[in-house]
């Protein structure tokens, strides 16, 4: 067991992003597995990227934003889950005027697992 509070996690600076990294594999017992809190500021775009091995499962908190996934664009808001698998291309936009927030469970991380398209 782990109680994570959010306001002890300190936030990393991204690129077109912040995250706070809440678990880690150790922490939930499975090898690659992170879960991760990320916010997107308003008129802000995270730019298409993606990953050989790692499967994503985004699960939205609050606000609003656009998940690109695979050439198919997804129009996201609270209480929505998306996944995106190894390979697929993907990259986020908040064309909002508020944060856009949400969940990321990582599977199969591992160094060097993040490609940027442009």
């Amino acid at each position: 067991m782990k109680l994570v509070r959010n306001e002890e996690v300190a936030w990393t600076n991204g690129s077109g992003y912040r995250k706070k990294i809440l678990l880690q594999d150790r922490d939930v017992n499975q090898d690659g597995a992170v879960v991760q809190l990320v916010e997107i500021a308003p008129h802000t775009q995270v730019k298409e990227h993606y990953h050989e091995s790692c499967t994503e499962v985004f699960h939205v908190l609050s606000g609003k934003g656009v998940f690109r996934i695979g050439g198919k664009q997804f129009d996201m808001e609270a209480g929505q889950t998306l996944t995106c698998e190894p390979f697929e291309v993907h990259g986020t936009e908040n064309p909002f005027d508020f944060p856009f927030t949400y969940i990321v469970f990582k599977t199969n991380v591992v160094e060097n697992d993040l490609h940027w398209c442009n």
